[in-house]
């Protein structure tokens, strides 16, 4: 959900043609072809940090062949490209095991259809583990749920609204867990944001395999 928010172009693309670095570029081009847009502007091309002959030249540098589907998070730079990076929170789509990436594929879906297209760039966080821990064994139908956080002076959380949910007894337990949580922000002198400031953040739902238990996680797997 995080880099659904902060990302200012997400779409699931196709690689059609990659060009080479200009100069000491950091970054090559790749013309795209969008099959479907979540958020951002419709663009023939993106911005990829990595080198078009497909040599490291970097640890983060990353490299995608002609013809490889994947689902794109990027950001508008200075000239107003679309770039992303090794760190962006891209995903392949024609590799075999695409469980994590259906799920996510649903949830950009439900945003797209209802219209969510937010983008903020401040960074929020909490501690959630041991609390979510109280939660394992539990079995529901949906694979995530997405709430909206209103916050208060000093980041408390003045509400918690389900925006799509697991059941009401589970939303109310999710909605006590992030109420309480303590959190934490990069805007501003001692975690302050303006009162009235709004996050969406989601859940995501594990179910039991073999000897692990089910479980909830803010974390997409």
């Amino acid at each position: 959900m995080e880099k659904y928010i902060r990302s200012d172009f997400v779409a699931r693309v196709t690689i059609v043609k990659n060009f080479p670095n200009r100069d000491s570029s950091f970054f090559y081009k790749a013309n795209i072809v969008i099959k479907q847009l979540f958020k951002g502007d419709s663009v023939k091309s993106i911005l990829i940090e990595g080198s078009s002959d497909g040599k490291k030249r970097t640890s983060c540098d990353i490299y995608f062949k002609e013809g490889t589907e994947m689902l794109v998070y990027a950001q508008l730079n200075g000239s107003g490209q679309y770039t992303f990076n090794s760190c962006s929170g891209y995903c392949v789509l024609t590799n075999g095991n695409l469980r994590g990436e259906l799920r996510e594929l649903e949830m950009l879906d439900f945003l797209d259809k209802n219209n969510i297209k937010t983008t903020d760039k401040t960074f929020y966080g909490a501690n959630l583990h041991d609390k979510l821990n109280t939660l394992r064994d539990i079995k529901v139908s949906k694979t995530f749920a997405i709430y909206e956080i209103t916050f208060a002076t000093g980041l408390h959380v003045d509400s918690v609204k389900t925006i799509t949910g697991f059941s009401p007894e589970l939303d109310n337990q999710l909605g006590t867990i992030l109420k309480e949580a303590h959190w934490v922000s990069d805007r501003g002198w001692k975690n302050k944001v303006p009162p009235g400031s709004k996050l969406l953040f989601g859940f995501y739902y594990y179910p039991a395999q073999g000897k692990d238990s089910s479980f909830i996680s803010e974390w997409d797997l």
